[in-house]
């Protein structure tokens, strides 16, 4: 067997049981905790979760030189919430979409340009409220055996960033910070990805999937 079935063979294994994880027991909460900032709510009138809107991420895995990866997003500066803040792709469920998978999958061809019949379902990770903007994320996990051909929508996406899996293990880049924002004294764990801060909830959604990555085996 050459080097590049031998690493094609190794990454299916990997695969076949990430998946295995996925169906189990998840972490949820105990996980995004890990990474929750002291304030999460920065606006002056709570929302009602009951009213909140239903979306969806994908944390899309690939291999490049024998390493894993996972895509991020960087949002333009704009009048929003979200504005120039570090995400996975993804968007707000749209009547016509069949589940939170095709939710997914739809908005990163949309944000990023991966078709969607290059990716494959993996699982799902623990739903999590977002405050500041209302909404209900339902974590996507997926994979493509291809290298991405990345067309970023100028409109919705500033950067997209490729950050390594072993980078984000490592546990030497999970830093902490202070800062005000709208009045409010923050402090947040974040994951230092070469000088790109991936924290709120980005942070605790990717926090869980690092603890399944965490119970697989070598």
């Amino acid at each position: 067997m050459c080097l590049c079935e031998l690493l094609i063979w190794m990454s299916y294994m990997h695969i076949d049981k990430l998946k295995q994880f996925l169906s189990g027991p998840l972490p949820g909460e105990s996980a995004h905790s890990l990474m929750e900032p002291s304030v999460r709510f920065t606006g002056i009138n709570m929302p009602d979760p009951k009213a909140a809107r239903a979306s969806s991420v994908l944390i899309l895995f690939y291999q490049k030189n024998g390493r894993w990866f996972i895509p991020f997003i960087q949002r333009p500066v704009y009048d929003g919430v979200h504005s120039g803040q570090i995400s996975f792709p993804g968007g707000k469920c749209e009547e016509g979409d069949a589940d939170y998978f095709f939710t997914a999958i739809r908005e990163t061809h949309e944000e990023i340009g991966i078709p969607p019949e290059k990716i494959k379902y993996l699982g799902a990770l623990t739903p999590i409220y977002i405050p500041n903007s209302n909404f209900f994320v339902y974590p996507q996990v997926g994979w493509t055996d291809e290298v991405p051909a990345f067309v970023p929508d100028p409109l919705e996406v500033e950067e997209i960033i490729e950050v390594s899996v072993d980078l984000l293990l490592n546990r030497i880049n999970t830093k902490s910070f202070t800062r005000k924002l709208n009045g409010n004294v923050i402090s947040a764990p974040y994951y230092d990805a070469d000088g790109k801060k991936i924290w709120g909830a980005t942070a605790m959604m990717l926090s869980e999937m690092l603890e399944i990555l965490r119970k697989l085996p070598e």
